[in-house]
């Protein structure tokens, strides 16, 4: 039977015993309906897994008892999806799914075509919602680190990362992902456009800014699955080399 595992950035190891509350209480307690004796492991995505037990449950908090803790070492691959802002169920999507397969850093930007501006969009709210999702998909797949969600930037700001390798999606290149794939590189960023595509003076900019253009193939995809797929051939390919 899987453990119960939750976020909790307060958890260290000074400390054997501490206290649940809030939403998180609110979660085991009501939803879950644990006992006490329940097992349970904490991460705080500091790499450390906190193996633990509730010792006592009332009406505002769960006490946890902290039996064991474990480390594990992060990726030896770093992955950035940035993705234009598309319709917000399709965001959703995208963010819990590519949390759920392993990326580390998201990068929201807003693009020519994208359908919110800096004007009409309520950075705040977003990235608390998103943040959420994060945690619940982290937990869910049972990561032991949330990926890095970055503000909103524009589109000019997102070309001047440094990675190892940069891949622009675009359905009119003719060399699939995996012909532009550099297996030696450590660190990988993969450009997705909106709904409405990127502009050809984006592309442009991008290929100027070293982003290999490169294709998922001939069917026109959502930026949810787009992205999707993209980061599954990447950690597919990655993940296999250390087989």
């Amino acid at each position: 039977m899987r453990l119960i595992r939750l976020y909790n950035k307060d958890i260290n190891n000074e400390k054997d015993l501490f206290y649940i509350t809030d939403d998180s209480y609110h979660y085991l307690s009501k939803v879950l309906k644990v006992q006490i004796g329940q097992e349970l492991i904490i991460f705080n995505n500091t790499g450390s897994e906190f193996y633990c037990e509730i010792i006592k449950i009332d009406n505002k908090k769960c006490e946890i008892k902290v039996n064991h803790t474990k480390f594990v070492p992060p990726n030896p691959y770093t992955s950035q999806i940035t993705f234009s802002i598309c319709k917000s169920n399709s965001a959703d999507i995208l963010i819990q799914k590519i949390t759920e397969l392993g990326v580390d850093i998201i990068q929201p930007i807003i693009s020519e075509n994208s359908i919110y501006t800096e004007k009409n969009i309520n950075e705040k709210n977003k990235l608390s919602h998103w943040n959420k999702i994060i945690i619940s998909a982290a937990e869910q797949s049972e990561r032991s680190y949330l990926p890095s969600l970055k503000n909103i930037i524009p589109f000019s700001q997102s070309l001047d990362f440094k990675y190892d390798q940069k891949i622009i999606l675009d359905t009119n290149s003719g060399d699939m992902i995996s012909k532009k794939l550099n297996h030696k590189a450590k660190s990988f960023n993969i450009l997705i456009g909106p709904e409405g595509d990127f502009t050809q003076e984006e592309y442009r900019l991008a290929n100027k800014a070293d982003f290999l253009s490169s294709s998922l193939g001939d069917n026109i995809l959502k930026v949810e699955t787009a992205a999707i797929a993209a980061l599954s051939y990447l950690k597919i390919t990655m993940n296999s080399k250390n087989e």
